[in-house]
């Protein structure tokens, strides 16, 4: 059975995104995946603790914000041992399994899933950005997953991060030879809509066909 492990955003939990699979209304059986962040202290917020995957020190993003290396590494490696979890417990292959994420979720898919050693089946950034993009090139070209398909979608009015992250995530990509889509919502802010749910469905059962 396919699995889609799914990354909250800045604050949220899994339990935030538990409508995933009402929203996709998918073809056949998936598996997904909810994990919760680490509570940790987030510089924005005036370093009061709440889940997040990595420390921030500005909202919006922008390009450029300062990558708070320790944290994305730590976070990575919880990511990557979730899914060598599902894998040794539950005998489901690395190309069965998606990984994607809201906003600071979406960064940390694209940054633990293009450096996850064994194929992965997909990568998903809604709202996101390119985490550590000055080596982000060298890096995906480097792991096991630089033909692995991606998925970006942005809204065009997003406030908190700003629509240059997806577009920028999405051309760092096509450079590393990553078959990427990449879709925009017109007017649509930090947040989802119905079309983008619609596409990612498409998308999904596009890498695993219809059941």
């Amino acid at each position: 059975m396919p699995v889609v492990l799914w990354l909250h955003g800045l604050g949220d939990t899994g339990d935030g995104w538990r409508h995933l699979p009402r929203e996709l209304r998918l073809s056949g059986e998936f598996k997904f995946i909810f994990p919760d962040a680490p509570v940790q202290p987030v510089s924005c917020n005036g370093g009061f603790k709440m889940t997040s995957w990595m420390d921030l020190d500005e909202i919006p993003v922008s390009l450029g914000i300062r990558d708070d290396e320790v944290g994305l590494a730590s976070s990575s490696r919880i990511v990557h041992d979730i899914i060598k979890k599902e894998m040794a417990d539950n005998g489901t292959p690395s190309t069965d399994i998606v990984i994607g994420g809201f906003s600071q979720g979406g960064a940390m898919a694209l940054l633990a899933g293009f450096t996850f050693p064994q194929k992965l089946a997909g990568v998903v950034c809604f709202s996101g950005w390119p985490a550590l993009q000055d080596n982000f090139v060298e890096r995906t070209k480097a792991a096991g997953n630089a033909d692995t398909p991606a998925f970006v979608a942005h809204g065009t009015a997003d406030e908190v991060v700003l629509p240059e992250c997806g577009a920028k995530a999405a051309e760092l990509l096509k450079q590393s030879g990553v078959p990427v889509t990449f879709k925009t919502y017109e007017r649509m802010g930090h947040s989802s809509c119905s079309a983008q749910m619609a596409e990612l469905k498409d998308w999904l059962e596009g890498l695993f066909g219809p059941k």
